[in-house]
C-alpha cells in the first residue's frame, strides 16, 4: 500500500474508536502506520505475511504486556501499534502476496488505484453501512480475544480465506484492509487491558 493509503486507514481507525488515548496520540499512530516504508529494510524485506509475521507477533506481545492503566499508553505505544497495522494492511493487499502473478510495474499500478479506491471506500461509509459492517465483523464483541495467540490465529485464518477467494480486486482489498485492521487494532487494545497488572499499593505502618 502507498503511504497515503496507510494514513487514510489510520485516520479511519482513530475516527471509529471510542478510546480516548487514540485521539490523544493520533499523530503518533499515523506516523507509525507509514514508518515501515521509511526504514532501509523496506528495500530488502518484502512486506508479506511469510516474511514479517514473526515481527508482527513480537510487536503485539510488546503492545499487550507490562502495562498498568490505559492512560499509561504513550506516544511510543501508538507509534508501534501503527507499525503493526502497516504490515497487516499489506497482507491484505494482493500484490504483497506470493500468489500475485503480476509484474512490479503492475504492482505499482494496483497500489495507485488502491490509494484512490480506499479513500473513496472509507469516505462513502455512512452510518447504516458502519452498523452493518460492525455487526458483520463483530467489532463490538472482542471477548473471543484473550491473548495475542487468539489474534494471531484470527489473522492467519482470515488471510487463508482471503487467498482462497481466487478472484481478487482493489475493491475487495479495501473491505478486507479496513475490516481486518480495525478489528485487530481494537483486539490488541482489548488484550492489553485484560493483561494489565494492578499497581502495587504501599501501606505505611505506623
Amino acid at each position: 500500500m502507498r503511504k497515503k493509503s496507510h494514513i487514510s486507514l489510520a485516520k479511519h481507525i482513530v475516527q471509529i474508536s471510542d478510546i480516548k488515548n487514540f485521539d490523544e496520540h493520533k499523530k503518533a499512530f499515523y506516523i507509525g502506520s507509514i514508518l515501515p516504508d521509511c526504514k532501509p529494510s523496506f528495500l530488502t524485506k518484502r512486506h508479506e505475511i511469510t516474511g514479517t509475521f514473526d515481527l508482527v507477533e513480537k510487536g503485539m506481545y510488546k503492545l499487550t504486556q507490562g502495562y498498568h492503566r490505559m492512560d499509561e499508553l504513550s506516544t511510543m505505544y501508538f507509534t508501534k501499534l501503527g507499525e503493526v497495522m502497516h504490515y497487516i494492511a499489506d497482507y491484505f493487499t494482493f500484490p504483497h502476496n506470493k500468489e500475485y502473478p503480476g509484474t512490479m510495474k503492475q504492482h505499482c499500478v494496483y497500489e495507485g488505484q488502491l490509494k484512490h479506491k480506499l479513500r473513496e471506500y472509507i469516505g462513502n461509509l455512512n452510518e447504516r453501512d458502519m452498523k452493518r459492517w460492525w455487526a458483520g465483523l463483530q467489532l463490538d464483541d472482542l471477548n473471543r480475544f484473550t491473548s495475542v495467540a487468539d489474534i494471531c490465529d484470527f489473522l492467519k485464518e482470515e488471510h487463508r480465506r482471503y487467498i482462497r477467494r481466487g478472484i481478487h480486486s482493489v475493491e475487495e482489498d479495501c473491505k478486507y484492509i479496513v475490516g481486518i485492521c480495525s478489528k485487530v487494532a481494537f483486539a490488541i487494545l482489548h488484550v492489553c487491558k485484560l493483561a494489565m497488572i494492578p499497581e502495587p499499593v504501599y501501606v505505611t505502618v505506623h
